[in-house]
């Protein structure tokens, strides 16, 4: 029996990487208004960011049914597979919760979910660490070992435009110390058991992408770097060059921030994950 691996559309995972280590993911939903749209399958990156200039209100989200978990883990348990099942943080989305049900549902047979405590980019990291290890033959615990072992191996240091966005989500967290009359700064942020938290205040887009680098740079090297992007490609690009050295292990991941979490973290943000040999 081969371990599958399923996740969601959160991971922002490139489609490319995400067939060449044999990703199945599950998109979540995006809504302007009575539109909805499947992330990443009915709209791309690009077309979200162009759509969100002109709606009159902010788009929301949902998790995938527990239906369409049912209907994958179905699939693959049916052709003798087992399956590890991947997810963003279960304090930013009802994904984990879907995904959990329909495992259950299924009486749990040969389906294991996981909740990474994660999101895009620093999620992105966790999925891969377990994605090659099942590529490498490795059993359903080693796989799950492989995610959560890499958990505390992994950071992510993000810049947003603004906070605006992420309070109008309601996914701010413990980041809400820096709200009041501070919506002018550009604030590094890093999740923390599953939670985003405030990592430190910058005045000015440019210190912050250059304070992102000191701190990377000061740990480093790594095992695997992801730079992710929300119409910011770049200063993505400018970062992926100047941390590349940092990567010993595999090249840097590249990627655009999807649709999803392009409503909470809003245009022009940029992400790094790293994660630890």
């Amino acid at each position: 029996m081969t371990v599958k691996i399923v996740t969601d559309s959160v991971s922002d995972i490139p489609a490319d990487l995400a067939k060449a280590l044999d990703i199945t993911m599950v998109p979540l939903t995006v809504n302007f208004g009575t539109e909805s749209f499947l992330d990443g399958i009915e709209i791309t990156p690009k077309e979200f960011f162009e759509k969100i200039k002109t709606a009159t209100a902010l788009p929301t989200t949902a998790a995938p049914s527990m239906g369409a978990f049912s209907e994958i883990y179905k699939e693959l348990t049916g052709q003798g597979h087992e399956v590890v099942s991947l997810h963003v943080s279960g304090k930013l989305s009802a994904t984990l919760s879907s995904a959990t049900q329909a495992a259950a549902e299924l009486g749990n047979k040969g389906i294991s979910v996981v909740d990474t405590q994660a999101v895009s980019a620093m999620e992105a990291l966790i999925i891969t660490s377990a994605a090659r290890k099942a590529q490498v033959g490795g059993s359903v615990q080693e796989v799950i070992d492989s995610a959560v072992n890499s958990i505390p191996k992994t950071s992510v240091y993000v810049v947003l435009d603004t906070l605006e966005y992420l309070q109008r989500g309601g996914r701010i967290g413990r980041a809400a110390a820096m709200m009041g009359g501070l919506l002018s700064i550009k604030p590094i942020l890093t999740l923390n058991e599953g939670e985003v938290h405030p990592h430190e205040k910058v005045r000015t887009r440019a210190k912050a992408l250059a304070r992102i680098i000191e701190i990377v740079q000061a740990d480093g090297p790594y095992e695997e770097i992801t730079v992710m992007h929300a119409s910011a490609p770049e200063e993505a690009e400018y970062l992926t060059n100047i941390l590349s050295p940092l990567s010993s292990e595999l090249p840097i991941i590249s990627g655009e921030i999807g649709p999803v979490v392009g409503t909470h973290s809003g245009p022009g943000s940029v992400a790094v994950a790293v994660r630890k040999a």
